[in-house]
């Protein structure tokens, strides 16, 4: 009774207003209804696609699961040295059990902590330098 009393009280922009917004909202809500449910083939959901797979192991977890080893070093010491014209020098290291290493610098120090590789064979240190005068005469 009240709600007819407050009816009869209420302007016409007022009314209009209500039946307004009532049109909005009921258009609003039956929207997703006559949506088109089918999504187009070049967009594709993912809802897993920026989750961690299970192949993302850090370093620390793949070397306890023993997929990893740490790289063993050993200390090389100088075994030979060759100077290139442009003054740089070709230095090679050898380590325990035949481990090789060939480090172009400046300077080569007497010692030279290198990554362990048993049985190896030294490299040709001619070569090396015969590369670097090459690339030193293009200059």
């Amino acid at each position: 009774m009240s709600f007819q009393k407050n009816l009869k009280t209420l302007s016409t922009i007022q009314k209009i207003n209500i039946c307004a917004w009532v049109v909005v909202y009921s258009m609003i809500f039956a929207q997703p209804i006559f949506a088109e449910t089918k999504q187009p083939d070049n967009i594709k959901q993912c809802f897993t696609c920026f989750l961690k797979k299970f192949s993302d192991w850090t370093w620390e977890q793949e070397k306890r699961l023993g997929k990893r080893e740490d790289p063993k070093y050993v200390t090389c010491r100088r075994f030979k040295r060759v100077q290139a014209k442009s003054g740089q020098q070709v230095c090679l290291y050898k380590g325990a059990n035949d481990t090789y290493t060939l480090v172009v610098e400046g300077q080569c120090p007497n010692e030279y902590r290198c990554k362990y590789d048993p049985n190896g064979q030294p490299p040709n240190i001619d070569s090396v330098v015969d590369s670097l005068n090459d690339s030193f005469k293009k200059k």
